[in-house]
């Protein structure tokens, strides 16, 4: 079995409307990823969604380092969800979730 290194990434979303929920969070990372990556472009990134505060509007997903630069220009070119305009910001990256 080859291990696969894996990259953390911390978003900051922000709305024109009310604030997202968690559940909302993942759809629109998952949107995102699969309108510009597609199917197999999503599942060679193997993005998951780990953590997301309501409150502060941040979020944690993790992706294979390989499509890292892939997931990253797939969440930059998010700019709608459910009719409301929405920017997800990238604010760091990590190996490890706990450096975030």
């Amino acid at each position: 079995m080859v291990f696969e290194k894996k990259r953390y990434l911390l978003l900051k979303i922000e709305t024109d409307g009310a604030a997202l929920r968690q559940e909302e969070f993942k759809h629109c990372v998952y949107e995102a990823i699969f309108t510009l990556l597609g199917e197999a472009g999503a599942a060679r990134a193997n993005v998951q969604a780990k953590l997301f505060d309501e409150r502060k509007q941040e979020g944690i997903i993790r992706c294979s380092l390989v499509g890292l630069e892939r997931v990253i220009a797939a969440l930059a070119c998010k700019t709608s969800f459910k009719g409301k305009k929405v920017a997800v910001r990238l604010q760091k990256i990590s190996g490890i979730i706990a450096k975030l």
